[in-house]
């Protein structure tokens, strides 16, 4: 029987109600997983670094120095949408023990982009492995990181906001909360955020760098002092993140 000429019941719907059944599809599609998410990208952590910045202070500050310490072999996900990059997200867990300070070669490798940034004075001096031994001993302790009672340290990236900022000169496009979470505390504070995509490359490669600053005392850690407070770490610290990824397939 040819139906030419004859409307379907589809047809005869009213915009309105056309318009309450494709929401109610997306809706659907939505929470099906069939629309697109932000895919996860594996990170190059040859070429990556989560890092803390210290710096000495103090009367006899001469005598101290300003420590790197790295998050080695943290467990990291990355979840980012080229179309929708204000909706990337970022996890980081790594354990207390598994911090790195000082490292030689993490120094060199990252030493001079964060000269450049003005978050280290300048590049410093490679430390001998007692000393880096003994401060690595004292930033576990019950008094600082604590991490026989706290042994994971996180963080996360959320709350991604387009905002223009400079800092020596780097020109950062976007502002991002950064949760820290350290000693059973997290905190958050405002980081300066950029990325650049290299789509055309093979599965598309993907540059994050931020920085932010917190302070000891907002996880209730009384700064490291000796000498009676001669020589010091400052209460303010930085957080620098600085990713290679690429699209996982």
């Amino acid at each position: 029987m040819s139906t030419m000429g004859k409307s379907s019941p589809a047809d005869r719907l009213t915009p309105a109600v056309r318009a309450v059944r494709a929401l109610a599809l997306l809706g659907v599609l939505v929470l099906t997983g069939t629309v697109a998410r932000a895919e996860e990208w594996t990170i190059a952590e040859s070429e990556s670094v989560f890092a803390v910045v210290t710096q000495k202070a103090g009367i006899a500050a001469g005598l101290a120095h300003d420590h790197l310490v790295v998050a080695e072999g943290a467990k990291v996900v990355l979840r980012f949408d080229p179309d929708r990059p204000l909706e990337a997200r970022f996890e980081l867990d790594v354990a207390a023990s598994d911090l790195v300070v000082d490292d030689p070669d993490l120094r060199a490798r990252w030493a001079p982009r964060l000269v450049e940034l003005e978050l280290l004075p300048d590049a410093g001096e490679d430390l001998s492995e007692k000393s880096r031994a003994k401060i690595a001993r004292s930033m576990l302790g019950g008094s600082q990181l604590d991490a026989a009672s706290h042994p994971r340290i996180a963080a996360t990236i959320g709350g991604i906001r387009a905002k223009r900022t400079e800092r020596a000169g780097a020109v950062f496009d976007y502002e991002v909360d950064l949760t820290l979470e350290v000693r059973g505390k997290a905190v958050t504070r405002p980081a300066a955020a950029r990325y650049s995509l290299d789509a055309a490359s093979n599965g598309g490669e993907l540059l994050i760098e931020a920085l932010a600053t917190f302070q000891f005392t907002d996880f209730g850690i009384e700064p490291y002092s000796a000498m009676l407070g001669a020589v010091k770490n400052a209460d303010e610290f930085y957080v620098y993140l600085n990713l290679w990824a690429k699209a996982s397939r």
